[in-house]
């Protein structure tokens, strides 16, 4: 979620309690990632309404749905309640925060710096759109290396090698870094989710062990 944090008192997370609670009374039988997007639309955007806000929030619904080989991402505009299928299977990734690095080794080229220089030059839009697509056909390096059917200890150790380029590109950029270590990677399939990366897990370990007691 992007954006403002509440509506009508009600912070996103009170907003999602919601949209689930009138979910169950409604008995509803479908649960595409699709139906729960438009049930978290139609609940918040009511609320957003109804106390007359306009500032945006924007969120993001994941997941997969029944018999579905493939996760799919929707998009939800508030207050306005649209929504928008951002990602289907054809697509690697959705791009979100800080990927100038990684989208530079993906494409094999910053492809905003060269819309620019392109730009500059007064190249046509259209020619400059074909430059950069011949650029991204003969020097892409990413869409080669994400196949549906690898395994998934080498999806996760892709997406990892991808995290780790952004962290050490932006550890040796000039001024502060917007992004650091520890990753943080969850694997999410027809079983459910799993960690793969999980900074927090030794804490939570160490929380719940019991002290020893005093004799």
């Amino acid at each position: 979620m992007v954006g403002v944090g509440s509506y009508g008192g009600l912070d996103f997370r009170a907003l999602v309690a919601e949209t689930h609670r009138g979910w169950r009374r409604q008995d509803a039988r479908s649960d595409t990632v699709e139906d729960i997007a438009h049930a978290f639309a139609d609940t918040a955007g009511a609320v957003a309404r109804e106390v007359g806000q306009k500032q945006t929030m924007t969120v993001l619904v994941a997941g997969y749905s029944p018999d579905a080989a493939f996760g799919e991402l929707w998009e939800v505009r508030l207050p306005e309640g649209e929504v928008h299928q951002r990602a289907k299977h054809s697509q690697t990734f959705v791009w979100r925060g800080q990927s100038q690095a990684v989208q530079t080794l993906w494409w094999g080229a910053d492809m905003h710096a060269l819309h620019q220089a392109l730009d500059a030059a007064g190249v046509d839009h259209d020619k400059a759109h074909a430059v950069m697509a011949q650029v991204k056909e003969r020097a892409a390096w990413g869409p080669e290396r994400m196949t549906w059917g690898m395994p998934l200890s080498s999806a996760v150790d892709l997406v990892r090698f991808q995290l780790e380029l952004q962290i050490a590109y932006e550890r040796f950029m000039p001024g502060r870094g917007k992004c650091g270590p520890p990753t943080q990677i969850v694997a999410i399939n027809d079983a459910g989710l799993r960690w793969m990366d999980n900074p927090f897990e030794a804490f939570s370990q160490v929380a719940r062990t019991e002290r020893p007691r005093r004799p």
